[in-house]
């Protein structure tokens, strides 16, 4: 009868947390009550009302502490930041794997099977040009640097210093255990000492072979099999002193770089005052443009497979000395990019060491402007515009025929091909999308472009930098995405930021500004200027929380609750970042920039700049 009881139970999918003491009792009671009902003996029921007073005083005692906790934080001691924190973190449990020849259970067994999955993916793409290795090789055999250091470029003291101060304390150490906070730390003489050590990585050429071990922990990519080990996205933990010596070479070498224009103007990723805002607003401006003179956009956004853990590492030394990059930088990445490995970490367990053949370092402070040097010379050409943030390439191309948009973009893209085929870098065809922005009702009889000798289908949507581009870019889509997201995220915060909640009002906007508007606002200078029945998505949303954490009642208005509070309603507050963000666009040193066409905001025209009206 218990048997079939038990099995007869749904059990829920997202079970509330109950405190194990609690829980412990629960189960005792119930088990004296279900004895009672047995036996009739009374002696289970005496037992049974004890332990519901047990269970009953220590839920009390519980909530009072939570209580306490609630209204005692505060920001000045960073104790509101602490207690907040577990609340937004992600990191789940590593489930059973399952392996090439069996199913991973012990986190022994876990770190070696994601450590051999990782392994594999730090390969080169098994793709040929027999005249670019020839080259290729020749160059980096050919490259003897002399061993001259330039001592204009000697690290003093107090620029270590300075990126020490810089540093941030809640970052996780790498495989020497040594944190940021143990660095801030050190006397001046350990500052000393390290100088040295980084003047002979700059005379010598050699980087510490210690510092080339990376620690890394696996994350659960959204929405993927846990049982697989290709369903994890690895993070790298590097050591924190190497990460100085990074620096210190990133440095000289964006130094070099921005001295002789190297880099092209189209690649926003990791530059300075540029973000993917910057990079959407090129995409966006174009597409309005097009709209507005009554054309059409085609746009193809590709998805360059395993992009940074692929990277044809002599390659990129060949480019480093096509570029003229001093002689000591390059000598110092060529040997920074050599016989580099890693394990994995899963709870205290850690897999075997395993080599890295390819790619670029993750987590440290050079692997992203040494991508983007890597694919620097991507093509471009006339009649297209390639926009490009780190690996998130798009190719854009506008005209009234639609048949003009296919015969540049296939061409463009067939030029790629050959691009790519050439320096070992594979295009992931399943994942890339095109879209033509037009405002006729079906883009199906539209010719999409093609690439590898597959047709591409044209999309009703895309998605690019976090933001989703629909083809008539009415941004209703995007803006469900983010109130779903958003929702998601509030349920999270919920126990603080509830009617209910003991918190001061104060922590709870404080919490609210911090963890919960910029999901809403990510990117509102280039979908600010929608329709107000469409940004009403989002304004309700904040609405929803503010009410929420004043505990308002029904007859309340909103801009009463907003002007009490002195606090910006979110039309007010995309505003005020957009008018900011614009400003600094007029006066922006970046060609691909300027190269927007300037207009001044008309109500007329539909254009990113009409949230300035």
């Amino acid at each position: 009868m218990d048997a079939k009881i038990a099995a007869s139970k749904s059990v829920p999918a997202d079970q509330t947390y109950i405190d194990p003491a609690i829980r412990q009792l629960n189960n005792e009671r119930n088990h004296a009550r279900k004895m009672y009902q047995r036996t009739r003996n009374p002696e289970f029921n005496r037992l049974a009302g004890k332990l519901n007073k047990k269970i009953i005083k220590l839920n009390e005692k519980i909530e009072n502490s939570l209580t306490n906790k609630l209204v005692n934080v505060t920001t000045e001691d960073g104790t509101l930041w602490d207690f907040v924190r577990p609340f937004k973190q992600k990191f789940k449990n590593i489930s059973a794997l399952n392996g090439p020849a069996s199913i991973a259970l012990t986190d022994k067994d876990k770190a070696n099977c994601l450590a051999s999955s990782l392994e594999k993916q730090f390969q080169l793409n098994d793709t040929h040009d027999t005249a670019t290795e020839l080259l290729v090789k020749n160059s980096v055999e050919g490259f003897r640097p002399s061993n001259k250091f330039n001592f204009n470029n000697i690290t003093p003291p107090h620029e270590i210093r300075n990126c020490i101060t810089k540093l941030k304390t809640n970052k996780a150490p790498g495989n020497d255990k040594i944190n940021n906070k143990m660095l801030k730390c050190c006397p001046d003489n350990c500052v000393y000492h390290l100088t040295l050590i980084i003047y002979k990585i700059m005379t010598i050429g050699h980087f510490p072979t210690k510092w080339k071990t990376a620690t890394v922990i696996p994350i659960l990519k959204p929405g993927k099999d846990p049982t697989q080990p290709t369903s994890y996205r690895p993070i790298s933990l590097l050591s924190s002193i190497s990460k100085i010596a990074e620096h210190i070479i990133l440095d000289r070498l964006k130094s070099h770089l921005e001295k002789n224009h190297i880099l092209c103007p189209e690649q926003f990723g990791f530059r300075k005052n540029l973000s993917t805002t910057h990079q959407l607003i090129r995409v966006v401006e174009i597409i309005e443009e097009a709209f507005n003179a009554k054309q059409k956009t085609g746009a193809v956004f590709l998805d360059i497979q395993k992009a940074f853990d692929r990277v044809w590492q002599d390659a990129l030394i060949h480019k480093l000395i096509n570029y003229n990059t001093p002689n000591y930088i390059t000598k110092i990445i060529q040997n920074y990019l050599m016989n580099r490995n890693f394990m994995v970490k899963v709870n205290n367990e850690f897999s075997d060491l395993k080599q890295i053949n390819a790619g670029v370092a993750q987590g440290s402070k050079l692997g992203p402007i040494l991508f983007s040097l890597f694919i620097n010379d991507i093509p471009k050409q006339h009649n297209t515009m390639v926009c490009m943030y780190a690996d998130d390439i798009a190719i854009l191309a506008k005209h009234k025929n639609p048949n003009f948009i296919h015969v540049a973009l296939t061409k463009h893209l067939q030029t790629l091909e050959a691009w790519f085929r050439k320096w070992k870098i594979e295009l992931n065809v399943s994942k890339t999308e095109s879209i033509m922005f037009s405002k006729c009702r079906n883009n199906s009889k539209f010719r999409p472009p093609k690439i590898n000798n597959k047709s591409i289908e044209w999309s009703q949507k895309c998605k690019y930098l976090g933001v989703i581009l629909d083809r008539k870019l009415t941004w209703k889509p995007h803006f469900t995405h983010i109130k779903n997201k958003f929702r998601e995220l509030t349920r999270k915060f919920f126990p603080l930021i509830s009617r209910n909640s003991k918190m001061s009002r104060e922590n709870k906007i404080l919490i609210y500004a911090s963890y919960l508007r910029p999901v809403l606002t990510s990117a509102c200078p280039v979908w600010g200027y929608a329709p107000n029945y469409i940004l009403k998505i989002l304004a309700t949303q904040q609405n929803i929380i503010i009410r929420n954490i004043c505990n308002a009642k029904f007859y309340m208005k909103n801009r009463d609750i907003y002007r009490a509070l002195d606090f910006p309603t979110f039309n007010s507050f995309i505003t005020k970042i957009a008018t900011n963000f614009f400003k600094n666009l007029d006066d922006h040193d970046n060609l691909a920039i300027q190269n927007i066409t300037k207009y001044t905001p008309d109500p007329k025209i539909k254009r990113p700049r009409n949230i300035l009206l």
